[in-house]
């Protein structure tokens, strides 16, 4: 009998784990795809010089292709002063970044779409995307540096962030 409370505590304790960790704050709560990726959101850009993008959200397991969803997400997008990896702290070999010692420059929010937009000067940028307490970042440039997304005069700079830290390839 014994036993089996134990094993019925298990069980329960796995359950609500699980319903718990669906309601996380990297859970995607927008549009997902499952057999396609999601639409670009270029139609939305309304900017004539700066930093458009969409932010979508990888779960599952990506082999074969198929059986995963990728979901357009709202998050929190920082621009900073260009990034190298000596200039910010990472969480091991991870995506995940603690801190950024460079000037943080803007922010702003993607719709539930996952799309963004910032009008930025010339130059380029570090971008990164808020996940719980750390920032996410997995594009790097030649040198090292973080994600860096070049702005020109006049232009507008296409991105798309992709979040994948809970999908298998």
């Amino acid at each position: 009998m014994k036993n089996l409370k134990i094993s019925y505590t298990l069980l329960l304790l796995f359950l609500t784990s699980g319903i718990y960790s669906c309601s996380t704050e990297t859970s995607p709560e927008n549009s997902c795809y499952s057999t396609q990726d999601p639409p670009r959101n270029d139609t939305m850009v309304s900017i004539d010089q700066g930093i458009w993008g969409d932010i979508w959200f990888w779960k599952g397991n990506f082999m074969p292709v198929g059986r995963g969803e990728i979901c357009q997400v709202q998050r929190t997008v920082y621009i900073y002063e260009l990034t190298t990896r000596e200039e910010a702290e990472q969480e091991g070999y991870s995506p995940f970044f603690s801190s950024v010692y460079t000037d943080l420059v803007t922010t702003t929010e993607s719709n539930a779409e996952g799309f963004f937009q910032v009008i930025l000067e010339p130059g380029t940028y570090s971008l990164f995307i808020r996940e719980g307490d750390n920032y996410y970042s997995n594009s790097y440039g030649p040198g090292g540096e973080i994600f860096p997304v070049t702005v020109t005069a006049g232009e507008v700079s296409e991105v798309l962030v992709n979040i994948t830290t809970e999908a298998v390839f």
